[in-house]
């Protein structure tokens, strides 16, 4: 506090110095003005926050503060040929796309992210990355297979973001190292259990939210047939498994919704943070305001 009311001091006289030269021929007229106008208490004001703002920056306050969560995701994506019913519009995969490509974007620039999308079998479309073209054209190149290999695209998303080796385990406090999101609109086909792919994600320490994608409707309304509809006691096993969440859409206006809100829960979180750096600049701000009204209305105060 000392410091910043010699600053204070020493920058008041110094414009003193130049305004007296500046504005030699009418010094006494300006005063008059400046103690008849009530903006000249502005700047003691200012200058009296900027004092009481700085002595609370040295006692190291510390708040809650929104920041990156650091946990690496991966999308997981149903591609089978079901996704092309249109139950949901225009279309459930063109929905898919849309939404995912929206989540991607929504996460802080530091996340990293995987694709990894099922169909006749399961493939890691890009590997995890922080680069969001990358992963803008991955999902935009998603298309269709005839197949719904649902446990081996869970496992492949496992992989992706937790590499294929062992795994350490997890630190204290802690219950999971990375988030998966499985996105599917109809039931498995072949492959690996869903369930006993979920236990391996479990032990992994990723923890899955799955999303049912489609209507309520009659398999024979549906070009896919059985295949074309929600399976939705699977994806709530697996989301129960790893202690994620299920969602629900049965259109795509809710299902941008649930990804902006997992976007949120998944990409962010509130850490105790010192913010003292943050007071401390508040404070010269308030300073050179105040110098700058003191100067302005009392020239020769």
């Amino acid at each position: 506090m000392v410091i910043l009311a010699g600053v204070y001091a020493v920058l008041i006289r110094r414009a003193q110095r130049r305004l007296a030269v500046r504005f030699h021929a009418h010094p006494l007229t300006e005063a008059r003005r400046a103690a008849t106008s009530r903006r000249r208490y502005l700047s003691p004001v200012l200058f009296g926050g900027a004092l009481l703002i700085a002595l609370f920056a040295a006692s190291g306050p510390i708040a809650p503060l929104r920041t990156p969560a650091g946990h690496p995701v991966v999308l997981i994506i149903d591609i089978s040929r079901s996704m092309e019913e249109n139950d949901i519009k225009p279309s459930r995969i063109e929905a898919a796309r849309s939404a995912a490509i929206e989540f991607v974007r929504r996460l802080p620039r530091e996340s990293r992210v995987a694709l990894v999308s099922f169909g006749n079998f399961a493939t890691v479309v890009v590997p995890l990355t922080d680069r969001r073209p990358a992963m803008i054209d991955g999902i935009t190149g998603l298309r269709t297979q005839l197949r719904t290999q649902l446990g081996p695209g869970l496992l492949e998303g496992v992989r992706a973001v937790t590499g294929e080796g062992g795994v350490a385990p997890l630190p204290a406090g802690t219950t999971y190292r990375a988030v998966a999101i499985l996105l599917s609109d109809g039931r498995a086909s072949d492959g690996i259990l869903p369930e006993d792919a979920a236990q391996e994600a479990k032990r992994r320490g990723v923890r899955v939210y799955t999303v049912g994608l489609g209507t309520a409707a009659d398999p024979s309304t549906f070009r896919s047939g059985i295949y074309g509809v929600l399976d939705e006691p699977t994806l709530r096993r697996i989301a129960d498994v790893t202690g994620g969440r299920y969602y629900r859409a049965d259109e795509a206006g809710r299902l941008r919704e649930i990804y902006r809100e997992l976007a949120r829960a998944i990409g962010w979180t509130r850490r105790p943070t010192e913010i003292s750096y943050i007071l401390a600049a508040l404070a010269v701000s308030l300073l050179v305001l105040s110098v700058a009204l003191r100067v302005r209305f009392s020239p020769l105060g």
